[in-house]
């Protein structure tokens, strides 16, 4: 694993210390996060709709390109390597086993296995609680799983391990590792912007996000159209906005200039084990036409 490529940078070393289509915990503020992980992968996956020539007065733009038949060439590729019908659905086989044998096929190099343990791991320890129910041992109410997420601490060590399996399942041909990451880092910042913490812990927040980020555009350069729905733009100058705000001393490009050398490192890694398997270093999923249509979704929809 790679767990030293996240956090050999000086201000990390001194701070180490969840799929359904409708999520478990969206009761209310205890379920938003799931929720919103969840519809966001929804979205991506399935949503992504292609051009529409023509136009039904009845159907909103966005409704008209999901009906596009292109739309569904979209969606397999996204399944095919991020999410399948089965994962989005909690059907997947590795969703029906115990967490640790999870972690067993993991180290034996399933990459299936590296993902779904990944992404549990850094629910774990970033919330504080699992995706996957059958790994949470026990039964909280609402109340007390609200209370247990807005009460938690991230855990750092978790979290790079949670990247390090991640990162490893999309350099040995899971390429979703690398969105999942992305969008649990992202929801991990939003988190910690929303609630009274300290300042290293929202600055860690913050650093890991702008570098996953960056790694996700950097290695998807041929599909970055295809991926510009998982960097949440608007959010992110939001959260940055409010960051500088509630720690107006602090300097951002030092936390720019961490997240550099963190995804440089992570680049580094992801560059030389793509090319041991013999793997392209820049996929490209999307064939020209599929790209031309989102953009001209978001031109036409979306101003």
């Amino acid at each position: 694993m790679l767990y030293y490529l996240a956090s050999d940078t000086g201000s990390t070393n001194k701070n180490k210390v969840e799929l359904k289509a409708k999520s478990q915990f969206d009761e209310r503020e205890s379920r938003a996060t799931e929720q919103s992980v969840q519809d966001e992968r929804v979205d991506e996956t399935q949503g992504l709709p292609a051009n529409l020539g023509e136009k039904e007065p009845t159907l909103d733009c966005h409704t008209r390109y999901q009906k596009h038949p292109n739309w569904q060439e979209i969606s397999d590729i996204y399944e095919s390597f991020y999410l399948s019908m089965g994962e989005m659905m909690g059907e997947h086989h590795y969703q029906q086993l115990p967490l640790d044998a999870v972690k067993s096929y993991a180290d034996a190099g399933d990459v299936d296995a590296m993902f779904h343990y990944g992404s549990e791991l850094i629910w774990k320890g970033g919330f504080g609680i699992y995706f996957n129910e059958l790994n949470r041992a026990e039964t909280l109410t609402q109340e007390e799983r609200k209370e247990r997420i807005n009460n938690h601490q991230p855990n750092l060590p978790m979290l790079e391990q949670g990247a390090g399996y991640l990162v490893d399942s999309a350099t040995q041909g899971k390429l979703g590792g690398l969105i999942e990451l992305q969008l649990l880092s992202h929801h991990i910042l939003k988190r910690q912007m929303s609630r009274e913490d300290n300042y290293e812990n929202t600055k860690q927040a913050l650093m890991l996000s702008m570098a996953y980020e960056a790694l996700l555009m950097q290695v998807f350069i041929n599909d970055a159209d295809m991926m510009q729905g998982f960097l949440f733009a608007d959010d992110r100058e939001e959260l940055i906005q409010q960051f500088l705000k509630d720690y107006p001393q602090q300097e951002l490009e030092s936390i720019e200039q961490e997240a550099s050398k963190i995804k440089e490192r992570l680049f580094g890694y992801w560059q030389d084990k793509r090319e041991s398997l013999g793997l392209p270093i820049y996929p490209d999923k999307f064939p020209p036409h599929l790209e031309q249509h989102v953009k001209d979704k978001r031109r036409l929809c979306d101003g």
